[in-house]
């Protein structure tokens, strides 16, 4: 016959005391993790704060909908890290007297630019938007959504109804998701930077610089090739533009203007600049003249106004480096991606505004022209190209 031992009730924790315990602890974790969120989420809203908040490239496809709902901008940037590197809200806010939302994120789809533009419709005081057109027709990548970007967070469905309980998904995606956190502590990395008195690119990627050094050659190669570039006329061999393929993200731009074109607003379409010292390929000319007819086509229909900008071609922002005052750019990031201070040039291009003090006069003299009153645009696109190539191939392979 087995023994038994007797144990003292005090000794044993029963196990709805033990779940309990687990209960609190997991409830009072969450509390503070909670609070810690939602303390750096008031710190987001804050107007001195956006240019790190919306320039910041870890948690944009999360955040930048509710914050653009809560800032209520006039002016809204959307593409992928070609337009979030490219304008600051703040010193775009500054030329224009606009309040600005730079909702850009990086390597954006199509299909996210697209949705984004859809969820911002209702904003009240949108005045202009601007799309950047080498996301949505010159796509890197057939995937059509990237991780961390959730269509509940949006204001409609793809459908076009009301997101469901889409209050109670926006709190919890500030206070408790893994997201927030994540977003809170690179918030307050930047920021105690900054106010540290650190200089932006070390706590922006946008703000980070070019090196000439190791460049020399080629640089001295575009100086000897310029003078003898010559406007080459296109063949008759190169298919007219009504003949031209449609890129793999046409259907998601057509379907975002016919969504802008509802509203009584500016629209400015643009391809960016890039430097010529690291592109060195052609970026897609198909792609520039199917965005003009598909521009064109939309203007006779269209309640808001469109524009239809191209920076990329032989200009004083592309040749940067040939004229140089330094070792850094100016212009550009390592990468090749345009800086902030590009994106001051282009909205002075688009906006019809100042440009900003220093500009070269080369620059402020031919940077940019809307090519959508332009009857020779597809043309003069056509012979901008060749150009380009002229320089890529003096330049050798990438």
């Amino acid at each position: 016959m087995k023994s038994s031992i007797p144990v003292k009730s005090s000794q044993v924790i029963p196990g709805h005391r033990f779940l309990l315990a687990f209960m609190l602890i997991v409830v009072s974790v969450a509390m503070l993790i909670g609070a810690f969120n939602h303390m750096v989420w008031r710190m987001m809203l804050l107007p001195q704060n956006q240019t790190i908040v919306q320039l910041l490239s870890g948690w944009s496809r999360e955040f930048k909908p509710i914050l653009f709902d809560r800032l209520d901008p006039q002016v809204a940037v959307f593409g992928a890290s070609w337009a979030r590197d490219a304008f600051d809200p703040q010193t775009a806010g500054g030329l224009t007297g606009q309040r600005w939302f730079n909702h850009a994120v990086s390597a954006a789809t199509p299909y996210e630019a697209r949705r984004f533009v859809e969820s911002s419709l209702d904003a009240p005081h949108l005045d202009a938007v601007i799309l950047n057109l080498d996301t949505f027709l010159r796509p890197g990548t057939a995937v059509r959504r990237k991780q961390g970007f959730d269509e509940t967070l949006l204001d409609q469905d793809s459908d076009g109804h009301p997101t469901r309980w889409l209050r109670l998904r926006r709190e919890f995606m500030i206070a408790l998701s893994g997201a927030a956190l994540g977003n809170s502590i690179d918030v307050l990395r930047a920021t105690r930077a900054r106010d540290a008195g650190a200089d932006p690119a070390e706590y922006l990627e946008s703000y980070q610089r070019f090196d000439y050094d190791g460049h020399e050659a080629d640089i001295e190669k575009l100086r000897r090739l310029l003078p003898r570039i010559v406007p080459a006329l296109p063949s008759d061999a190169e298919p007219p533009l009504s003949e031209l393929p449609a890129p793999p993200g046409a259907e998601d731009f057509e379907r975002t203007l016919a969504a802008l074109c509802r509203l009584d607003i500016e629209v400015y379409g643009y391809f960016t600049p890039s430097l010529i010292l690291v592109e060195k390929r052609n970026r897609g000319l198909a792609a520039k003249l199917y965005g003009l007819g598909l521009m064109r086509k939309h203007v006779s229909g269209c309640r808001a106004r469109l524009h239809l900008f191209d920076f990329n071609y032989v200009n004083g922002v592309t040749l940067d480096g040939l004229e140089r005052g330094g070792r850094f750019s100016e212009y550009f990031r390592p990468d090749g991606h345009p800086r902030p201070s590009i994106g001051l040039l282009m909205i002075a291009s688009m906006f019809g505004k100042p440009f900003p003090a220093g500009t070269p006069p080369r620059i402020s003299r031919e940077f940019g022209v809307d090519l959508l009153p332009v009857a020779d645009a597809e043309m003069r696109l056509r012979t901008q190209s060749r150009q380009l190539e002229q320089l890529y191939a003096a330049l050798g392979p990438a």
